[in-house]
Formats: C-alpha cells, sequence, structure tokens
C-alpha cells in the first residue's frame, strides 16, 4: 500500500510539473504524457495479474482464439501449400496433431539456411503488395498494374502469367526512368515501339553513365525481360513455383536499387 501511494505521488509531480496552468484549467500535451515513467511490478507480481485478468475474463480468451486462430490455421495451410512445413506427427503412423502443431519440411529448411528479408516478403502477398505499392508515385500507374497482377498470378500459381507481369512491370520501371531523365514521354514511347524498345529505352537511361551503373541496370533488365520473353513464345514453357518467386524477387532488387539510384540514374 505504501508503495502504491508513492507511485501515485510520483505521477502528481510530474503532471503538476509539466501541466500547463490556467484560470480553472490545466492541461497537459500529449508528448508529457507519453513520457510519464511508469514503474513495472516484480515478475511474480506481472504473472499475478496477468493470472488474475485470466480468472476474471475467460470469455474474453475465449472469444480471442476463436478469432485468431483461423488466421494463424491459414497462414500455416499456405506454408504446407508451397512445401515449407508440413503437419507434425507423434509417432509413426499417427498423423493427427492435437495441437496443430507442424513440422519443417527438408525443402523447408534448407530455405530457411538461404532466408533473406525478400524471401519473407515473397511468401507474404500482401506484404509483398503493400511494398510494390510504395513504389506507385515514382514508376506509375503502369508499373502498379503490372506488379500487383504478378502477385496475383502468383498467388493461384499462374507461375508464367506471373513471370510475364514481372518482367513487363520491370520495363515500366525503365519507361519512368527515362521519361523523367528525357523529360519527353511522347519520344521515349516512340523509341520503345520501335524495333529494339527496350535497348533503345535502356541507351537513354544509361548511355552515358559509368560502367558499373550501366552493367547493374543492364542485368537487371535482362534478367527480367528473359520472363517476358518467354511468355511471348508459342510453346510449352518449363517455368515452375522457383521460377515466379525468383522473377518477383528480382523485381523488388531492381525496384530497391534503382529508388536508391534515381537522382544519378535521371541526371
Amino acid at each position: 500500500m505504501v508503495e502504491q501511494r508513492h507511485r501515485v505521488g510520483l505521477c502528481t509531480v510530474f503532471f503538476m510539473g509539466r501541466s500547463k496552468q490556467s484560470t480553472n484549467l490545466a492541461s497537459i500535451s500529449s508528448t508529457n504524457l507519453m513520457e510519464l515513467p511508469v514503474t513495472l511490478p516484480p515478475k511474480l507480481e506481472q504473472a499475478e495479474i496477468v493470472e488474475h485478468i485470466a480468472r476474471r475474463c475467460p470469455q474474453a480468451q475465449v472469444r480471442a482464439v476463436v478469432q485468431l486462430s483461423p488466421i494463424f490455421f491459414e497462414a500455416a495451410w499456405e506454408l504446407c501449400r508451397r512445401g515449407i512445413v508440413r503437419p507434425g506427427i507423434r509417432h509413426n503412423g499417427e498423423q493427427a496433431v492435437e495441437d496443430g502443431g507442424y513440422s519443417l519440411t527438408v525443402a523447408g529448411a534448407a530455405a530457411l539456411d538461404q532466408l533473406d528479408v525478400t524471401d519473407i516478403l515473397i511468401t507474404q502477398p500482401g506484404s509483398l503488395a503493400t511494398t510494390f505499392a510504395e513504389y506507385l508515385p515514382r514508376y506509375g500507374e503502369a508499373f502498379h498494374q503490372r506488379a500487383q497482377e504478378a502477385i496475383k498470378c502468383r498467388n493461384v500459381e499462374a507461375w508464367l502469367a506471373c513471370c510475364a507481369m514481372a518482367g513487363a512491370a520491370a520495363e515500366s520501371v525503365l519507361l519512368a526512368l527515362a521519361i523523367d531523365k528525357l523529360g519527353d514521354e511522347e519520344k521515349v514511347l516512340s523509341l520503345y515501339r520501335r524495333a529494339g524498345g527496350r535497348k533503345n529505352v535502356l541507351n537513354i537511361i544509361v548511355g552515358q553513365a559509368n560502367a558499373i551503373t550501366r552493367e547493374q541496370l543492364s542485368t537487371f533488365s535482362n534478367i527480367i525481360s528473359y520472363w517476358r520473353d518467354e511468355a511471348a513464345h508459342g510453346r510449352v514453357s518449363p517455368i515452375s513455383t522457383a521460377n515466379a518467386d525468383e522473377a518477383l524477387r528480382q523485381l523488388l532488387h531492381m525496384c530497391q536499387w534503382v529508388n536508391r539510384e534515381w537522382v544519378a540514374l535521371t541526371a
């Protein structure tokens, strides 16, 4: 009780020192409010508080489980569908798992060894869509449309279409760069529509750039355009989920690099 009164006293002193006094009115800013030092109780007391709330509000816990568990199970199923995890087992031949446990597959374990931030985004279509959407003001509506279509194709396992849209989105990035650099959209589009249009646009951007910059952008452009060209041919394509994920990953890397180098590339 003494400790509780001490805490109340500290809060009173803090607010009295920070508040603005006027006739019949005292106020305090949200910034000062957030700076209030709050002391935490000991670990044992924290555990007792949590236990007390759990006893008093069992219905809230049940509602939370009912509302949130479908989200986690859907995420787990998506990972199963992609071959990253599988339902776990307790004993050989006994597949049912009471608590919904999952185990890494061999492919999932291998993927974790080479995991990077881009991989995480690729496996979360919503997050990837949000990331690409952030480039809309810079790369334009054409890029945004094609990047979002690529993600939608990936979600429904249309691997070839995903790669084609990723390549188209990459070309939209090149067009946005060339238009900003030249300042003449009609001229850029005219050059783009001619034979060797992609090369014409690339020359506008890096024709006078240093070798490193020219090579970097050319590499991005060539790798991405491969998928677009592959999709344009009227034959059976061996493109699979791995190719679609790689196309999206390369598109994301291209967007990030061009965004960082935008001023230099458009100078």
